[in-house]
């Protein structure tokens, strides 16, 4: 199953409704969102997000970032649902980075994509539409500033609400090229992890 990547992010969601919503829309996404890097130039992205699977760790990184900010009490003030809510939305944002079919770069335009297809199966998931709505605005806003077109044409809105705010935060966060996290069969291993590894294979 295409969800299973995912599995530790997924066992975090507390109401399986909302779970359950985000499984199915990770089983209908491309196939391409599980084998393609963050960043198809390089460039504008840190270096565990590039090469083979490297969208997927982008991903995993700022759903991270989102729990770490939850941990915070200035920015823990959401309700356990909404929390959910938000985790969707970050595990869903760039499901269609490069297209519809893959077009081999970033597309301009995948968050407006994303956030139709979330809309147009709204039948098939297990929230409110009410909810779904919420869920898609938060990956329409992802991008923050970055809400152009080739042809500098504005085709996003910016991120106003402050769940907006934080999910755009947590992708931007993961984006930066400076940050150096640690990797392990496709899971993050916080440096605690590691020094127990380097002492256990000495």
């Amino acid at each position: 199953m295409k969800k299973d990547v995912f599995n530790v992010e997924l066992n975090r969601f507390e109401n399986e409704n909302v779970r359950l919503s985000t499984e199915i829309i990770l089983e209908m996404i491309p196939v391409y969102f599980f084998n393609i890097p963050a960043s198809s130039s390089g460039k504008y992205h840190p270096a565990f997000s590039l090469g083979e699977g490297g969208l997927v760790r982008h991903v995993k990184v700022a759903m991270r970032i989102l729990e770490e900010m939850f941990r915070d009490e200035a920015f823990g003030i959401y309700d356990d649902y909404t929390k959910d809510l938000m985790r969707m939305a970050l595990i869903l944002h760039d499901g269609f980075k490069s297209g519809i079919t893959n077009c081999g770069h970033t597309c301009s335009e995948h968050p407006v994509i994303m956030s139709n297809f979330i809309l147009d199966n709204k039948d098939k998931l297990l929230i409110s539409e009410k909810d779904v709505e919420f869920v898609s605005s938060l990956i329409l806003t992802h991008m923050g500033p970055w809400n152009k077109d080739k042809e500098s044409n504005v085709i996003m809105p910016v991120p106003k609400t402050k769940e907006q705010l934080l999910v755009h935060l947590c992708d931007y966060i993961a984006s930066r090229n400076f940050l150096n996290v640690y990797f392990e069969n496709n899971e993050i291993k916080d440096s605690a992890d590691r020094a127990r590894t380097l002492i256990t294979n000495k």
